[in-house]
């Protein structure tokens, strides 16, 4: 009998076939349930290999049981049957530990700003879908070029009623696509679109082309793949107007992105219509505001725009949202007042998530209610786990409350999320090191090395973080590492020149941050460099070049930042002046940035009053000023603000006698701060040599010094306290860094007056 024939007889054939039918049809029956009743496709996969896999352990079974009659069980598949399960087994568990195998859902409980509980159904994170969504480039006339930019909002707006896709727009990464080589996210060649999403760890990006032609809009798309880049899906649709080809395009597209068919047809899915306008010049005008300020940083210029939206259709709910946030920013709060309210009486026409965020600007700006715009935030993030919008908001807010251990966990599930979010393991060490936790900080920044080696911002962060604390060389050396990455970046060297600095070679180093400063060709980079001159300038004694280049950082500042962001900073870096022995000035300049700032942030200035008045021996004024403050800081829950708050405080007692009360505030206004400036500690090393505790100043100032070891203010108190302490050598020598510092110095420099008169009693006791 030959082979063939043996193999018919004991029927393996008919035996292979049968379960080969049977495995089809179970795979069949599972992707329908996949599509049809939310089932885990890893579960389909899985049931799909074990199959495969099993094929030599069935194959056996045919051949020793496949004849008719009676077989007994020989060495072979005593053999091949169990280790062919065994390792199929153990190839699965592998291939699939990890694996989300269940449903593709999950039944959350969630509690409202009123405390009402209810449970909603929401994806489980294997099965969110994240796309980066370019402008369709137009293939049609000129006149169209804003219609890609208004079709892809639109598309946008519509998705964003699905909870299982997360969807991002050009115009919320403004500083990538610039970086990139695009001034507005259009014309990127397909590589580069590819590693942008790839960078962003987004897995989808969809690129495409729209054309009006005899009055029909035609869009052509391409799905992609973005670790690949490969082409997942291409289609072409066609609409009358932009609003019915957004809803086309955005139901394609989620089909195209695997969500299941039973969820399309019963999530809530409005036409994007209704939650926009029915006017398409009111949604162009919006758009338009919105370019306005996301890539030009106009905010004056996107209010004409907006009040011709919501003039056109007063129900525009986003547009009414946005110019509240434009009037918030500009000061207007009459109009800001108006407009989010009208914004929350649409709020049924908006997407849930953007609800949200009109609700929770609701109750924080207009209702002054932190507690139930943080209990807006929360149920946001326990409904949309995978919103990076929403757990960013979380995270600011809980910082803000000083709620530390809440922030970190919010921004460490952002970061889950996306690693590539590298502002986040800042945050987050910064959070680790206000803990105390120098360790899980420096763990948090080196987990983004290890996973992107090639990428120099880790090792920037990982740097900052080295010199925050006075490990110096070791901020060298990640300095070193990064530049071998990106050797032109200029944010790389001025990190070096930081790091002479501290080291004491500050001539040089003014004179490498001006050469810098040549070479500066945006407005972040200027403020990044003005702003290190201003520090080098307040630790050496320079009035004159301080105020020159404050001025020159608020310039700079305002031209990437809102206008209400710009006025708040700048106020807050205004008694640096005072410092350097120009307190009137300094008043005067808070005063006018207070009369354009909206009420009740207005208060906030009193801050900078208060420090200023201080030193001006106004000290009842400055605790008005302060209390002002304290006012807004209570009622917004602005717990960032308490060290400042403690600091002039203890300012304030100082300058009234009471060393004990301002010792208790400065050291306060330490505890809080996420890494105080020398400041601080000189402030605490001054009261503490007051109260003749000479031996804990030196203990406050020597923490100092490590992470600035050359600062000249630290070392005049340090000859100060050891003068009080009877050793006048050691005093000498400290003393005497700290006046090579200020050789320069103004002549009413108010720390180098105190130094030269403790040279002269030292010189008198030689």
């Amino acid at each position: 009998m030959n082979l063939f024939q043996e193999i018919r007889e004991r029927r393996v054939p008919q035996i292979l076939g049968g379960y080969i039918g049977v495995g089809w049809a179970s795979i069949q029956f599972l992707e329908f349930l996949e599509g049809r009743m939310t089932v885990s496709p890893h579960l389909v996969n899985l049931i799909a290999l074990s199959l495969l896999m099993l094929l030599p352990a069935v194959l056996t079974m045919a051949w020793v049981h496949g004849r008719p009659g009676r077989d007994s069980w020989g060495r072979l598949p005593k053999f091949v049957v169990p280790a062919n399960v065994v390792t199929a087994g153990i190839m699965v568990f592998f291939l699939f530990q990890g694996r989300e195998l269940g449903a593709v859902t999950q039944t959350v409980e969630v509690q409202d700003e009123n405390g009402e509980t209810s449970e909603r159904i929401i994806p489980k994170s294997d099965f969110l879908r994240r796309v980066l969504i370019f402008y369709p480039e137009n293939a049609g006339a000129a006149e169209d070029d804003r219609a890609s930019e208004i079709l892809a909002l639109l598309v946008t707006i519509d998705i964003s009623q699905d909870v299982f896709v997360d969807v991002t727009l050009p115009l919320t990464m403004p500083l990538a696509f610039k970086d990139a080589g695009s001034e507005d996210g259009h014309d990127l060649p397909r590589p580069l679109q590819r590693k942008l999403a790839s960078d962003a760890d987004i897995a989808f990006f969809l690129t495409g082309s729209l054309i009006l032609d005899e009055g029909i809009w035609t869009l052509e798309t391409e799905l992609h793949e973005s670790e690949s880049g490969k082409v997942s899906a291409r289609q072409t649709m066609t609409a009358d107007d932009l609003f019915d080809l957004a809803d086309a395009a955005s139901l394609q597209l989620r089909r195209d992105l695997g969500i299941p068919s039973t969820h399309l047809e019963q999530n809530r899915d409005l036409p994007v219509v209704e939650m926009t306008s029915n006017d398409i010049e009111a949604v162009k005008s919006h758009v338009a505001a919105l370019t306005a300020i996301t890539l030009h940083n106009d905010w004056s210029g996107a209010v004409p725009l907006l009040v011709d939206a919501t003039t056109r259709d007063p129900q525009f709910a986003a547009s009414q949202f946005l110019l509240s946030a434009v009037y918030q920013t500009l000061g207007n709060q009459a109009g800001a007042s108006t407009a989010i309210t009208a914004a929350m009486d649409n709020l049924y026409r908006l997407p849930e998530r953007m609800g949200f965020m009109v609700k929770t600007q609701y109750y924080y700006n207009e209702k002054q209610d932190a507690d139930r715009a943080m209990a807006v935030l929360d149920m946001w993030v326990r409904l949309y786990p995978h919103d990076i919008d929403a757990l960013s908001q979380q995270a600011l807010y809980r910082k803000i409350r000083q709620d530390l251990i809440g922030a970190v966990a919010s921004y460490e599930r952002i970061l889950d999320i996306d690693p590539s979010r590298i502002q986040i393991l800042d945050d987050l060490a910064d959070l680790y090191t206000q803990l105390g936790d120098h360790q899980k900080a420096e763990r948090c920044l080196k987990r983004y090395v290890t996973v992107h080696p090639t990428r120099a911002e880790g090792y920037k962060d990982l740097a900052d973080f080295y010199s925050g604390i006075g490990r110096l060389d070791d901020a060298r050396d990640a300095i070193e590492q990064a530049l071998l990455i990106e050797p032109e970046e200029l944010d790389l060297r001025l990190r070096l020149i930081d790091l002479d600095a501290k080291d004491g070679h500050f001539e040089a180093s003014r004179q490498r941050y001006t050469d810098e400063l040549g070479e500066a060709e945006t407005a972040l980079n200027r403020a990044r460099i003005q702003s290190r001159l201003s520090a080098l300038a307040g630790i050496t004694g320079r009035g004159e070049d301080q105020a020159r280049a404050l001025d020159a950082y608020y310039e700079a500042i305002s031209e990437i930042q809102s206008p209400l962001q710009a006025d708040l900073v700048f106020s807050m870096n205004l008694p640096a002046l005072a410092e350097v022995g120009r307190p009137a000035e300094a008043l005067t300049r808070i005063d006018e940035l207070a009369d354009r700032i909206a009420q009740p942030y207005a208060k906030l200035t009193g801050v900078s009053r208060a420090w200023v008045l201080t030193r001006l021996g106004r000290t009842d004024e400055a605790r008005t000023a302060l209390a002002e403050a304290r006012e807004v800081v209570d009622t917004f829950k602005f717990e960032t603000f308490r060290p400042s708050l403690a600091l002039v405080g203890g300012m304030i007692d100082e300058a009234e006698g009471d060393l004990e009360a301002a010792v208790g505030l400065y050291q306060t206004a330490i505890d809080r701060a996420i890494q105080p400036d020398p400041m601080y500690r000189i402030l605490l090393a001054g009261a503490l040599i007051g109260l003749e505790r000479h031996d804990e100043a030196l203990e406050t100032l020597r923490d100092a010094l490590r992470p600035q070891p050359a600062h000249p203010g630290l070392h005049l108190e340090i000859a100060r306290a050891l003068h009080g302490k009877g050793d006048d050598d050691g005093a000498r020598e400290s003393l005497a860094k700290a006046l090579s510092a200020w050789s320069g110095a103004d002549a009413g420099f108010p720390p180098f007056m105190t130094a030269l008169e403790l040279d002269r009693t030292l010189r008198q006791g030689v």
